[in-house]
């Protein structure tokens, strides 16, 4: 039976696992080109059905989350708007607020059952679809790690989010079943605290909280601590494996108003940085001490903080894995192994472990062509067929230029891993100006990542215990020779790198590239950020990747083994 596994809310993503394989994993956004897209993904679901052959009514469906939110069947769910009622209360009554909680929860869960049968209904009468699964939010988060760990080892699984189900936070044992130990509650989120801060300094709520964790380094270290100690230190403790706030984490947004109005904005952004490294390397201490188990797996969008997840990396511990694109757009990976394990009762070992994240759409050489006709391409630009187009990209880089490239399966999740990337070299600061200047419109303060070769990776990164690092979702000190020649592709103020560490049987192509850059210019990698427009998700389909072509200053567009060239 095929398992068609789905996330309904914030940036909404639709899986298939089919013979115990992933097969297909897809966001919304990339189809509707609205980033971080919200509602039922039905563009998604069809894709899938459409191009796998996929027959829904024979199929399980999972639905990752209990609660349904009101995003059916399609338009915008505002995570702070749907909790200011609720906000508002905690606010003005804190006195009676255990009081009403329950109360609210009770009404809520009302309207999240009318929801479900809704949902069932529209999954019945537009797709066929008779037999669905509804799978705990937090569950979700927790079993994705499972497609990619060593499971015959014992892991101690914590998750991390704004929340879901009620639950902010979770701490799991795997020992060849999964174990929930303990939970975190909602009124006790880090993540939301997170989130609160970043639309406190005027940027977009579960959307931008990388550019406030890229902001704190910039902050002077002395003014910054002051600010630490006093606004924020004290806001939320670790106790034992609980996650405790002094006051409901709803409220925090009138806490900012009251005490934090003309504070540097980037005195603010360290303040909520290191609190969140604190709470989070004191969870992991507590847990692995608790469980005596000293392999770490994490989950959920707090763990897309890249430099806490380079202090867990730091730590003495046996293995650490990091959830790759850990938000809620990771859930149908958990809440489809979830489905295999306990509701078809399936054969863990026939389940094949996760690798390359390689799972979207992908173009012929043909396709291209005929797009390319379609839109009379060659009247605009230069457009040439190159049967080695992996040597001509990475000649062009050699020589400074920048090029996107459009290549293979359109990768899953929020990082670009070579396949809707674009390169440059990355040891000249020229690449930076150019890459964001003329592509990008970053704020300066956002840092660009590299791709490194695995076999020059430890001349680049300090990484004493030999951590993995093929998803961007984990920051390193660099060496001096990183420093030398990772100048555009490092955080300018703490110089850490956040690299992809690439080995040649995830993508034969894209380091085929890297290699041949390598043997011009010595640089054992390049600079790699996602082919897109600032706002918009990564350009999946060609269209998409003619639209930044367009509209920007980008000369060079390598889309399969057609080099796209805009004229003088």
């Amino acid at each position: 039976m095929d398992i068609i596994s789905i996330h309904y809310g914030h940036n909404a993503t639709v899986g298939l696992m089919r013979e115990g394989k992933l097969v297909a994993l897809v966001s919304e956004e990339r189809f509707a080109y609205e980033k971080n897209r919200s509602g039922f993904p039905h563009q998604s679901l069809k894709w899938i059905k459409e191009k796998f052959n996929v027959d829904l009514s024979e199929s399980l469906v999972v639905l990752a989350g209990k609660e349904i939110y009101n995003v059916l069947p399609s338009g915008t769910f505002n995570y702070i708007k749907h909790r200011s009622l609720f906000w508002y209360i905690t606010y003005l009554f804190p006195s009676i607020y255990p009081i009403l909680r329950p109360l609210i929860r009770h009404k809520l869960s009302i309207q999240h059952a009318k929801r479900k049968l809704h949902l069932k209904k529209l999954l019945k009468e537009q797709y066929g679809i008779e037999n669905v699964l509804f799978v705990e939010h937090h569950a979700c988060h927790a079993y994705t790690p499972l497609w990619f760990i060593d499971k015959k080892k014992d892991f101690s699984v914590i998750t991390l989010d704004g929340g879901g189900d009620g639950l902010s936070g979770s701490v799991w044992k795997w020992n060849g079943k999964m174990e929930r130990i303990e939970t975190i509650d909602v009124k006790d989120s880090i993540g939301v605290m997170y989130s609160i801060v970043t639309q406190f300094l005027g940027m977009k709520a579960l959307e931008h909280e990388y550019k406030v964790m890229g902001l704190a380094p910039y902050a002077k270290r002395k003014y910054a601590e002051k600010t630490y100690e006093k606004y924020f230190k004290s806001l939320i403790r670790v106790d034992g494996l609980k996650v405790k706030a002094k006051f409901p984490t709803s409220r925090f947004s009138y806490y900012l108003r009251e005490h934090l109005c003309g504070e540097r904005f980037d005195n603010i952004a360290y303040g909520i940085q290191k609190l969140t490294e604190e709470v989070i390397l004191k969870l992991v201490r507590n847990v692995v001490d608790a469980l005596s188990i000293p392999n770490i797996a994490t989950s959920g969008g707090v763990f897309m903080n890249v430099k806490a997840n380079m202090l867990i990396a730091y730590m003495n511990l046996n293995d650490v894995f990091f959830t790759p694109s850990a938000g809620d757009e990771s859930n149908p990976i958990g809440a489809a192994y979830y489905a295999y394990m306990h509701h078809l009762k399936g054969n863990l070992n026939k389940i094949k472990p996760i690798k390359e994240l390689y799972l979207g759409p992908s173009f012929s050489n043909d396709e291209i062509e005929e797009f390319i006709k379609k839109k009379e391409l060659k009247r605009k630009y230069k457009v040439s067929y190159y049967k080695d187009i992996e040597g001509v990209i990475a000649e062009l880089i050699a020589k400074g230029e920048v090029v996107a490239r459009f290549a293979g399966r359109a990768e899953w999740g929020a990082r670009a891993l070579g396949n809707r990337s674009i390169l440059a070299d990355p040891s000249k600061m020229e690449s930076f100006f150019k890459v964001n200047d003329q592509i990008k419109m970053r704020d300066f303060w956002m840092p660009f990542a590299p791709t490194m070769l695995k076999e020059r990776a430890d001349e680049y990164i300090e990484n004493p215990y030999k951590r993995k690092a093929p998803y961007m979702i984990l920051a390193f000190k660099s060496t001096e020779e990183g420093r030398k020649y990772f100048r555009a592709a490092m955080h300018q103020a703490d110089k850490t790198l956040r690299p992809q560490i690439l080995e040649r049987s995830w993508n034969p192509e894209y380091y085929k590239i890297i290699k041949e850059f390598e043997n011009i210019t010595g640089i054992g990698g390049v600079l790699n950020t996602s082919f897109n427009l600032h706002g918009k998700p990564i350009a999946t389909f060609p269209w998409q990747a003619l639209d930044v072509f367009e509209n920007s200053k980008l000369k060079y567009l390598a889309i399969e083994n057609w080099l796209i060239e805009k004229k003088n």
